[in-house]
């Protein structure tokens, strides 16, 4: 019998909702016993300058709970983007997987995504929201989301529009390329599929959908300033 391809599950964090040690936990426990046994390598949490909710009781809970946690944290916030790269230089498996602390979409999507990767069907499996995800949205994020995968499509020429779905997964050809990715804050995915795209990766798009608890906000001004600037760049620089 073959030996299943190691994964690390990447995990970003920023001032994460009350009870997200908990959350984690149960997504850990689903997703490993989903997986082929000893496939899970490591849950690499990344606290990206949290300044509440991050207590070394609910660390120390985590990792007796879940021996595969690793934890790398810094004192200051420097964005999605820049965390993710984190995670993924420091991991040692075959396979890398990134969504968020709350793991928004389905546990079963994480199981999907890696055996997407594991049977060789892709280099890079991207969420792919549907309605249930917009209906899901204020009008000013659901406008604002659906005009991105436009734009995506207009001025970018991606086949795979929804570059944001924040859960996304690559082999080792997709991890070097994600690894030249810039971008520090959230269009650092907008970013690696464009990359992806144009170096011939093979690129798959997977369903995905939101938990029934999950609530997303609309994104301060100040930040869509940043992603406006980071929009031009990308633009300028294709």
């Amino acid at each position: 019998m073959n030996t299943p391809k190691s994964l690390d599950i990447v995990v970003p964090c920023f001032n994460p909702r009350l009870d997200w040690e908990i959350i984690l936990g149960q997504s850990i426990d689903f997703v490993k016993s989903q997986l082929p046994e000893g496939a899970l390598n490591s849950v690499i949490l990344v606290n990206d300058g949290s300044t509440n909710e991050i207590s070394d009781k609910a660390i120390e809970n985590l990792v007796d709970a879940h021996p595969e946690l690793k934890l790398i944290e810094y004192p200051q916030n420097k964005g999605k983007g820049y965390a993710v790269r984190a995670g993924v230089k420091s991991s040692d498996a075959e396979l890398q997987i990134y969504t968020d602390v709350d793991f928004p979409y389905e546990d079963k999507s994480v199981v999907a995504f890696y055996n997407q990767l594991e049977k060789n069907e892709a280099d890079v499996v991207v969420a792919s929201r549907g309605d249930s995800y917009y209906d899901s949205l204020s009008t000013f994020r659901r406008l604002l989301s659906k005009s991105l995968r436009w734009l995506n499509g207009l001025l970018f020429g991606l086949k795979i529009k929804d570059t944001q779905g924040g859960l996304k997964g690559f082999n080792a050809a997709g991890r070097q390329v994600f690894l030249q990715t810039r971008v520090n804050r959230y269009l650092f995915d907008l970013e690696f599929i464009q990359k992806a795209s144009k170096t011939g990766l093979r690129l798959k798009a997977l369903d995905v959908m939101l938990k029934p608890d999950i609530i997303l906000p609309s994104p301060s001004p100040m930040i869509l300033l940043k992603e406006l600037n980071n929009f031009v760049r990308l633009l300028f620089s294709r």
